[in-house]
C-alpha cells in the first residue's frame, strides 16, 4: 500500500464511525428523556426553571418601575399642563370681559356722540328759527314805522 491509501479511511470505516456518533447521540437523548421521566433530574430542572423565572420576574420589575416614574413624569408634566391652561382660560376670560366693557363704553360714546350731534343740530335748527324771526320782526318793524 502507499502512503496515500493508509491517510484515506475505508468506505467502511468512514460509515461505521457515523453509525457509532449517531448512535451514542440517540442514546444520549434517550438517557436524558429517560432522566426526565424517572425524576433523577426533576430537581436540577426545577432549579434551573426557578432560576430562569427569578430572572424574568426581576426583569419585569425592573421594567414595571421604569414605566412607573415615566408615568409619575408624565402625569406631573400632565398638571403643569392642565395648571397652565386654566390660568390661560382665566386671562382670556379676563380679556374678553374687558373687551365687552371697551364695546360697551364704545357704544355708549358713539350713542353719546349721536345725541349730543342730533342736540346741536336741533339747537342750530332753533337758533336758526330764532334768527330768522328777528330778522323778519326787525324788518316789520322797519317797514311799519
Amino acid at each position: 500500500m502507499s502512503s496515500q491509501d493508509k491517510l484515506k479511511p475505508m468506505p467502511g470505516a468512514v460509515s461505521d464511525v457515523k453509525k457509532a456518533n449517531l448512535l451514542s447521540k440517540s442514546k444520549d437523548f434517550l438517557q436524558g428523556a429517560m432522566d426526565s421521566i424517572s425524576g433523577k433530574e426533576l430537581p436540577r430542572l426545577v432549579e434551573d426553571f426557578t432560576r430562569d423565572m427569578v430572572i424574568v420576574a426581576e426583569g419585569l420589575s425592573q421594567d414595571q418601575e421604569a414605566l412607573r416614574t415615566t408615568l409619575d413624569i408624565q402625569a406631573q408634566e400632565q398638571d403643569k399642563l392642565a395648571q397652565s391652561l386654566r390660568e390661560m382660560d382665566k386671562r382670556l376670560n379676563e380679556l374678553e370681559k374687558k373687551m365687552d366693557i371697551l364695546n360697551q363704553k364704545t357704544q355708549k360714546r358713539l350713542k353719546g356722540e349721536t345725541g349730543l350731534a342730533r342736540i346741536l343740530r336741533q339747537a342750530t335748527w332753533l337758533a336758526a328759527i330764532i334768527g330768522g324771526s328777528w330778522v323778519i320782526v326787525t324788518l316789520v318793524k322797519a317797514l311799519v314805522k
